[in-house]
Parts: C-alpha cells; structure tokens; sequence
C-alpha cells in the first residue's frame, strides 16, 4: 500500500500554505518577496549540459528517464539517434534487472553529413534532450523526453528539408541464452550454480500490432513464462513457509516488459521497423513501455496499446514534463562557486540528482551498481557482453542500497524514498518466517545481499549443502550481520522527523520496528543485569571472529528505541512501547577500546583483531546512527575513532567524507569531497558516470556520497540546532535550499564569507539557527 495522496502531496500543500500566509524573506536586491518562490531560475539550479560533437557509441550516452523509465540516449555520427530503454522493474527469469531493448531513429538523407555543425544539450531545468544536426537549408531538430506521468518515450524531429524517417528496435535477445561462468554472475540470485542446473533466459517476443490511432506500430515483449524462484526457495528449504507461494506468484513468473513502438504517417517496413511513407520535414515516435505482472504477452501489449491511445497530446506532454522537472528543481538546491573545484560540485550534485530522479521512481529501489543506466561492460574493461551485464547482478546489498535515499532527506524528495520502504515491507512475511524457521526467534532480519523477494542469493547461502542445517549461510562476510533492519527502522524514523505523519508511523515505522526489536528481543541472551549478549555477530564484513556487540547493532538499538519512544504517545500500542523500552534498557553500551594510547569508539565490545574486509563499524555511532558528535557525549573518543581508522577511501561506498562532516573536520571533509569530484570515468561522456569503485557504472553508491557530503558541509540538526555552514570552506561562496526536521527549510546565501541572506520557514524556527564561525551574517532576516 502507497502512501495516501494527501501524503505525498504534503510538501506541495505546505509551500501553498507559505505563500499565502505571506512568509517573506530577503531577497538579493532588497526587496521583500514570497519566501516559497523559488528564488533561484531552474536554469541555475540545473544548468544544462551542451555537446558540440556526437556521442559516437553508449559510452557517450546521456541518462533521461521519469523515475521509472529510463533510457541512455546517444547520436552516432551519422545522426542516428540510438536509445537503451529501462525499467526499474524489468526482471527475468533468472532475477537480472535487463534492458527493455534499444531503438535506432534514422534518416535518408543521414542527419548529420561530414563536417556539418551539431548540438546536444540535455535540458535538466525541463527535463529533454535536444539535438541539432547540420544548418541552414540541411538543418534537423530533435526532441526527446520521457513523459513525466506515463512509462512514455516521445520523440519529435523537424528538418529543413524532406527526410525519410525510421526507427528500428536491435535488440539483442533473439534467442533463449543460457547463463554460465562470470555472466551468471550478473545475476548474483544463481551465481555459481552447478552445471547441472541450467539457468536459461528466454528470448524476447516479436508481437504482431495492428495499426494505432491510425499509425502503424511495432512491439515486443520479455515474457517469464517460468521463474528462479521456487529454486531458490526449495534450496534455502523455505519452500514450505506460508508466504512461499505469494512470493513465487508476484516475484518473477509472469512479468512482461518491452515496447510498443508508433510513429507518425509511417508504414511497416519490416516486424521490427517503421518508416516514413514518404519523405517528411516532420516525424514524431512514441514509444510505450508497460511492466506487468501476473500476465501475458497478449495482456502487455494490450496495456502498451491502451497507453498509446490514450497518450496525452505532444504539447501537453512537453509541459507537464516541464513543469515536473520546475518542481524537482525548486524543492532544494546547492549551487556553489569561488572555485573550479566549487563549480564541479554544482554539477556533479545537480547532475547526481538528476540520475537519482531519472531512475529511482518505479516500484523497486535505486540499484546501486548502475541505476538502470548500465552499457555494456566492454568500455570499462570488463567483458564483451551485452548491456544486460552488470557486476553484482540484481541483489540488494543493504550498505549500498541505503545511501541514494539516505541523500533524498536534505533535498526534500521524500515520496521517492517509498520504494525502499514498500520493497523492505513487502519481504517482512518471509523474513519473518524465516527466522522462527532458521533461529527459533520472533520477529524478523534481513540479509545483507537480498532479492527483491526477500531471499538469499543461492550462491552467497551455498549451493553445496551437504553436512550443514538450514539456518547455516555459507557466506563469511556476513553470515553474522543484524544491522540492516535497524538501520532500515532509523531511516525510516528519519523520513518521519523530516516529513512528519501519523499515518507513516503507524503503517510503515511501528509495523517494522515491531518485526525488527522482537527479533534482537527473542534471538539473544541476556546477562545477569538483563542485557543482551549480541553474539554470533559480525562487525559488518570486516570482523567475522570472536565479535561480541558490535557497534552497528549496538548503536542501532540505543538510537531507534531512544527515537520510537520520543514519538507522542498516542503513537505505538502499550505493546509496543514496552517493547521499545525493553530493549533500550537492555541496550548494551557503545564500545569503546584503548587503541594507540588513546580511548576510541570500537568496532565491537569484543573481537578479534583480524580484519575481512575495509569498513569502519566503530563509525557507525556517528553516522548513520548520530549518537554523538561536536559537544555530545563520546566527541573525543569518535574523533580519534576517525583519525586511527584503518582503512582509508574517498571513493565508492565508504562513508569516510560524511564521517568528517559530521565531527566537523572542515579541511578532511573538503579533501575528501574534492576528491570525489575527480571519480567520473574518463572513457564515458556524462560527467556523472562515477566508478566503478567497488561497484559498477554509474557508481550511485559514490553519487549518493558525494551528495550527503555536501549537504552536510552545509546543514546539520544538533540536539534541535539547526546549524548552518557546519564544515564548509570559508573560500566558497554558496547558495542553498536544504530540508530539516518538521517540514523545515533553510535557504542560506554566502558571499565571501559572510551570509547575505538567511531564510527560514517555519519562521518560528529561526530562533534554532547556529552559524559557525567564521560565518557571519551581513543583516538579519
């Protein structure tokens, strides 16, 4: 179940409200004016991105997308205009997150002669990708945006002269393949499976489509007749559970996907290409891109068709993409200057952003290891496979999935985070199944690496089964790990402190929290003095052995009880609350250790020293947790933790550069924030392709980084402080829209070091504002 409407229109509502009841601020010239008018044009917050050469091949492609569809758009030099097309939902039988296909659009006469001039500029303030081919009498435009309300690619081109037009779906997948060796692993669900199981993926369908609105058209479609999932239940002996058959329904088996392809006064030249009936100045496609589930190829393309039929009018649909785009831009910003360096931040937060709102709307979460903008791995020195291909397949690694969402606080997109939480939610029957089945324990866990169904990957539980019990995964790196579920309650509860609402605590927080807390509550012994003993545990996947109340878990408890029973009382049933205080009493401490002669935070009470892998769990009490920090508790002893650290990183995943923001090390935090700016990959063309780091292409595990780095250089809440410019460079001027507690936000201009202009709304939250030094205020709002 989504949130009502009501909900997700509330910021909507909220900044109606501010501008009626006349809340008014500075604004740069002196005058007064609506404190929720965007005071910065959408052109400055999303500044466009021009090209005056073609993109050649998909590394020189550009994302697009309206959260759910997506598409990597490039021009060969030819003029062609080629497009991978991606859903957020486009699963296989094997559980790979797959492209719906790629479109060629082409013209006789080429657009784009030798040495003609070209244009290409992607239009974030409105959301299009533009195009320009040849001048004069030889000149063509083109226009390309993926309709904000409906799974929609619209296409327009206008040419000087008489062209022919095509456009052609190349797909690849034109017969069943069989996944073996290193590609299996892009499915991570299978990999490693013995070769006497045999991991097929069928081939797409070419669909026979009579004409549309009088426009002839051409479809395809991915069609799961059968499903990964009943084996991999079967294996991880959940096969029996109740929930197992409503998983193997919805999961995989009976998913469509594809396209259905119309263009105007276009005939069928082939079942796979459309071209114009006779040369035209003018040629508009659209292409429509449905997932179902539970259905078949007739029911898709009867849905593909009806969304065709229905299509909104071209001018309407460019205006409302438009104004979807107006909205995205001025709900937050960061535009900062005063240097090279200053400048690459706008861009790449702006551009970040972007790739976040393109491709993390539709009802799965961001995949961390590309979005749904992976190409081919070939440019980045992997193998010659098809834009399939990613590394680390379609698993949900929780320390990776959580930082796009993680960023989406600050910069005021709360509805996008849903489906996280809705994906998280849906797991709870099994996982809770599981644990009575696995542990003997109430409640629920979750996997680190999980499926979007709620279970291991076959590979990571162990295909080889012989000698060991159900409950025993073979996967040392975190066989052992608790956190996710809490850390999973803490965002949730910090969804819910940014975006208040009843409705969101009692159907999403309370339910999860109630899952999360029984399972620590009934997993666990507890000492003489009634508190938990966390053991078997790991510290992440850097201390396997001999690890008793590691820091993540410990934090976690302390920080999520503290915060649910700080929730108004009518919030939570007596049940639950004497849960919520049951297990904060029963909290252990936060470690702390003697390490070099100093008393640091510790990655567990106690563990051995080895170290698997390069996180830092002693962390985890500064962020994601926040139990301590400048004038709290432990500030010293997280400092050091900081300083001592083992493992060092400024790109990919680590969270090194928020660590430092957080404990207030200006010159650290801007080190390592300079640093990720320099991560885009040198053979691709959309400077937001970070990576691969530790993951894949486009890193949204670094993109995300990068951004709650920079945010928190400029806003963080301190015990109901709202404190402005914490850990950013005083040589940077800045301008900034960000989000807080309470529906809260900040928009705060800096030149030269001093604040030109400070707005706050709710106005009475003024009185919360700490400017550090030395930032200083050139008049008072």
């Amino acid at each position: 179940m989504r949130a009502p409407r009501s909900l997700r229109a509330r910021w909507w509502l909220l900044a109606l409200a501010a501008l009626l009841a006349g809340c008014r601020a500075p604004c740069g010239d002196g005058e007064e004016g609506p404190a929720y008018l965007p005071t910065l044009a959408p052109e400055l917050v999303a500044r466009d991105l021009v090209w005056s050469s073609p993109g050649l091949d998909a590394t020189g492609s550009v994302p697009i997308g309206n959260g759910q569809l997506g598409a990597n758009a490039w021009v060969e030099l030819s003029g062609d205009l080629c497009l991978y097309l991606s859903r957020t939902d486009s699963w296989s039988e094997a559980n790979r997150l797959l492209k719906v296909g790629k479109l060629r659009i082409s013209a006789d006469p080429p657009l784009l002669a030798a040495g003609a001039p070209f244009e290409q500029a992607l239009r974030l303030s409105s959301g299009a990708l533009e195009i320009r081919c040849g001048a004069g009498d030889d000149e063509t435009r083109v226009e390309l945006w993926i309709d904000a309300a409906e799974p929609v690619v619209r296409v327009r081109a206008t040419s000087a002269r008489p062209r022919r037009f095509s456009v052609a779906n190349e797909g690849w997948r034109n017969e069943p393949k069989r996944l073996q060796g290193d590609e299996l692993a892009s499915s991570w669900t299978l990999r490693d499976a013995p070769a006497s199981i045999e991991i097929v993926e069928s081939a797409d369908r070419v669909l026979d489509v009579d004409a549309i609105d009088g426009n002839a058209a051409i479809a395809w479609c991915h069609f799961n007749a059968d499903s990964c999932v009943p084996l991999v239940l079967a294996h991880q002996d959940l096969d029996a559970l109740p929930s197992a058959k409503l998983v193997e329904r919805e999961a995989l088996r009976g998913r469509a996907f594809g396209a259905c392809v119309v263009a105007s006064e276009a005939r069928r030249a082939s079942p796979q290409r459309l071209e114009s009936e006779r040369p035209t100045r003018s040629f508009e496609v659209a292409v429509a891109a449905p997932s179902l589930t539970d259905a078949s190829p007739e029911r898709w393309l009867e849905r593909a068709r009806s969304l065709l039929d229905q299509a909104t009018e071209l001018r309407d649909s460019r205006e409302r993409t438009a104004e979807h785009w107006r909205e995205v831009w001025g709900r937050s910003w960061i535009v900062a200057s005063g240097s090279a360096d200053a400048e690459r931040l706008t861009e790449a937060y702006q551009l970040q952003r972007w790739v976040q709102q393109c491709g993390g709307g539709g009802p799965y979460p961001i995949k961390f290891n590309g979005s749904i903008f992976t190409v081919e791995p070939a440019a980045a020195g992997g193998q010659p496979w098809n834009a399939d291909w990613r590394r680390w397949g379609g698993d949900y690694w929780w320390q990776n999935t959580r930082l796009p969402y993680h960023a989406m606080l600050a910069s005021g997109d709360f509805e996008q985070m849903e489906p996280l939480f809705d994906t998280y939610r849906a797991m709870l029957p099994l996982c809770r199944e599981r644990a009575r089945h696995y542990h003997g324990a109430s409640g629920a866990y979750f996997p680190e690496t999980v499926t979007h169904f709620g279970a291991y990957s076959n590979g990571d539980y162990g295909w080889n089964r012989d000698g060991h019990a159900a409950n025993e995964v073979l996967c040392p790196w975190w066989q052992w790990a608790w956190n996710q579920g809490l850390e999973l309650v803490a965002l949730m509860l910090d969804r819910n402190a940014h975006a208040p609402s009843e409705w969101f605590v009692n159907e999403r927080i309370v339910p999860m929290a109630r899952g999360v807390l029984a399972y620590f509550d009934t997993r666990f012994e507890r000492d003489a003095h009634g508190v938990l003993v966390i053991t078997p545990t790991q510290a992440l996947e850097t201390h396997w052995h001999g690890v008793v109340d590691d820091m993540p878990c410990v934090a976690g408890l302390r920080d999520v009880c503290t915060r649910l029973l700080a929730l108004p009382p009518s919030l939570g049933s007596a049940e639950d609350r004497a849960l919520w205080r049951r297990m904060l009493d029963a909290a252990p401490e936060l470690p702390v250790e003697t390490r070099d002669g100093r008393r640091a935070l510790a990655p567990a009470r106690v563990y051995d020293k080895s170290r698997q892998n390069c996180e830092t769990p002693e962390l985890y009490a500064v962020w994601p947790f926040r139990l301590t920090g400048p004038g709290r508790a432990l500030e010293a002893e997280a400092r050091a933790a900081y300083e001592l650290r083992r493992d060092r990183f400024e790109n990919g995943w680590p969270q090194d550069g928020t660590d430092a923001a957080l404990l207030g090390m200006t010159d650290e935090a801007r080190r390592i924030l300079v640093a990720k700016l320099a991560n885009s990959h040198p053979k691709y063309r959309f400077p937001a392709t970070w990576g691969p780091n530790f993951d894949w292409l486009p890193d949204q595990c670094h993109g995300s980084n990068l951004m709650l780095l920079a945010q928190s250089l400029l806003l963080q809440e301190r015990e109901g402080k709202l404190v402005v410019l914490p850990a950013w460079p005083v040589e940077w001027d800045v301008r900034f829209r960000l989000w807080a507690s309470n529906w809260t936000r900040v928009e705060v201009d800096v030149v030269g070091g001093r604040i030109t202009r400070l707005d706050v709304w709710p106005t009475s939250r003024r009185a919360d504002v700490v400017i550090r030094l030395p930032f200083s205020e050139s008049s008072t709002p």
